[in-house]
């Protein structure tokens, strides 16, 4: 670390050196000020006139703590021992410079001490040099007290400043793993798309292909203009999955029907953009497309105790579903990285998004079918 702790520190969060180092001793200042006029006024000969000694011993300190400025900012990679040596030392110095200046400013206004005839040499019988130095104790503490106040300012906007630039890492490393999660979901689809496309040209059904590259596009340009960052609302997610199952339908016909149960208000709610297309994916992959007819898709979303209830189930066949082998192996972190890429991208993007306050769960049906469950905070757009 190489010196100077306040170029970490943004000028627009932390207060001007100049105006805490003036307030500071304009403070001693006030508070001797009082403590001579009220509850010293007994031994304070000089009433409300003991101000000015005092604001030209705080002039005097100001001036002399200025340095210690750039003094301390190269001690700051020093280890802790020698960070309070060096405030230790700096403090002596300093109190030892100030101490028979604030002395002879006081002396002058409370006795009219010749300063004169002791800087030429003549002064009074009576004086002794180390009068000079009466109350160092006092002075060395005040100056002490300067700078453990210089290094506590900055150490605490120092860690403000490191602990903000800790939560944007934090934030765009959230960003960049949302990103590569979300992007994740367009090519495992679009393979499938357009496979169904290509057999449909095979076949020399021209309209259903082109509607379905129509299609297609419309949801891609849905899934990309989207920021992976930001929740949508779940209507224009419902939207997106309508547009994704227009498509599956073009390729199972009457082998798949769709229902929805949506509670009216939970369309404003906000959810993770493409959550429910994955798992709806699934359900065609695993159970729609093992079944030769009667294929059955419900979605519902509801709310409950401040959460969003959303749940995808299908009727499909029970054994060997990769919906709920995928999911075990999530909770296991041993899950393979080609069989369900949607259930474990939906895991990973919750406990980015929801970290410890969702819940995500496979029930299989008891003869059919598997029925998944997530439960989110309930956010408003």
């Amino acid at each position: 670390m190489n010196g100077t702790a306040e170029t970490f520190i943004a000028k627009k969060d932390k207060p001007s050196f100049w105006l805490l180092h003036g307030l500071g001793w304009m403070t001693y200042v006030f508070i001797f000020t009082v403590d001579n006029v009220f509850f010293y006024r007994d031994f304070n000969k000089l009433g409300l006139e003991v101000f000015f000694p005092l604001v030209l011993s705080g002039v005097f300190a100001a001036f002399l703590t200025w340095p210690l400025r750039y003094i301390y900012r190269h001690c700051w990679g020093l280890p802790s021992g020698q960070l309070i040596a060096a405030i230790m030392l700096g403090s002596l110095i300093v109190s030892g410079i100030w101490t028979p200046v604030k002395n002879l400013a006081m002396w002058y206004y409370y006795e009219d001490f010749d300063v004169v005839a002791l800087i030429s040499g003549n002064p009074s019988e009576d004086f002794r040099w180390y009068m000079l130095f009466m109350s160092a104790s006092y002075a060395f503490f005040m100056i002490f007290v300067w700078s453990t106040l210089y290094f506590g300012i900055n150490y605490h906007y120092r860690l403000i400043n490191e602990k903000k630039l800790h939560i944007e890492a934090v934030r765009l490393s959230h960003i960049s793993q949302i990103k590569m999660l979300r992007y994740q979901i367009n090519p495992h689809f679009l393979f499938n798309t357009l496979n169904a496309v290509s057999t449909l040209v095979l076949r020399g059904s021209k309209d259903k292909a082109n509607g379905m590259l129509i299609r297609l596009s419309t949801f891609l340009r849905f899934s990309l203009d989207n920021d992976p960052e930001k929740k949508i609302r779940l209507y224009d997610e419902l939207k997106a999955l309508m547009l994704y199952l227009e498509i599956e339908k073009t390729r199972f016909d009457d082998r798949l029907t769709v229902k929805f149960e949506i509670e009216p208000h939970t369309e404003a709610l906000l959810v993770p953009s493409l959550l429910l297309q994955p798992l709806v994916e699934n359900s065609i992959k695993y159970a729609i497309a093992q079944m030769s007819s009667g294929g059955l898709i419900e979605v519902s979303a509801k709310c409950k105790d401040g959460s969003l209830h959303l749940e995808v189930a299908d009727n499909g066949p029970a054994q060997d579903n990769a919906l709920l082998d995928a999911a075990a192996d999530a909770k296991e972190q041993t899950a393979s990285g080609h069989k369900g890429v949607g259930v474990q991208n939906i895991i990973d993007r919750l406990n980015v998004l929801y970290p410890n306050n969702h819940s995500f769960e496979i029930i299989r049906g008891g003869t059919r079918g598997y029925r998944v469950k997530i439960s989110i905070p309930m956010e408003y757009s």
